[in-house]
């Protein structure tokens, strides 16, 4: 089971309720990060591509490029071909070791990277902007126009409601643990 939805709706949040209940989480951003940080190859490809200015002490610096693919689709793209292959290779090798009835995969890029054609459904956890910009300052102390080369980047609430199976409400008003258990109770039928 995939769950999306764009940079501060609430997903990491949703996860941890589902692994509460037993549900095996993988998290995609987690893995991307790891693969850039320990794998030689790719940052190898990166500073082929970037230059050494994404280097801090020699080490691929995570906000230096961020600032880069965020505001050049071009640069995205490529960062995106280097890392999506190697996150899908280790989302395989994870799903062979789980037992559990089903599992969650948690990322923002479920279509923009074709994972969803791997999976059996889609939940998109679906937040208001206003309530998002202030989570992702509090969160990562990024400024409003930071925010917003993200969320361009990512698909729009109405692409994703129209594209997911189910939907999370993560609002001020919202229930979350009881959206989350109706959909398992669904999920293990």
């Amino acid at each position: 089971i995939g769950l999306t939805g764009g940079i501060g709706c609430g997903k990491t949040t949703i996860s941890k309720i589902f692994q509460i209940i037993g549900t095996p989480i993988y998290n995609s951003d987690e893995a991307a990060k790891k693969i850039l940080n320990q794998n030689t190859s790719v940052k190898q490809k990166i500073k082929n591509h970037f230059g050494i200015k994404v280097l801090t002490n020699n080490k691929l610096d995570n906000k230096k490029i961020a600032n880069i693919i965020f505001k050049q689709k071009e640069k995205l793209k490529i960062i995106n071909s280097i890392i999506h292959p190697l996150v899908k290779e280790d989302f395989t090798n994870w799903c062979e070791k789980q037992k559990a009835m089903y599992i969650i995969k948690e990322s923002a890029l479920i279509f923009n990277s074709n994972a969803y054609k791997e999976l059996d459904h889609v939940i998109f956890v679906k937040s208001p902007l206003e309530l998002r910009i202030k989570r992702i300052q509090s969160r990562d102390k990024k400024n409003e126009q930071e925010i917003f080369s993200i969320i361009k980047n990512q698909s729009s609430d109405d692409f994703l409601e129209k594209k997911c199976d189910y939907i999370i409400t993560n609002n001020e008003h919202s229930f979350l643990i009881e959206q989350v258990f109706k959909l398992h109770e669904l999920f293990i039928k």
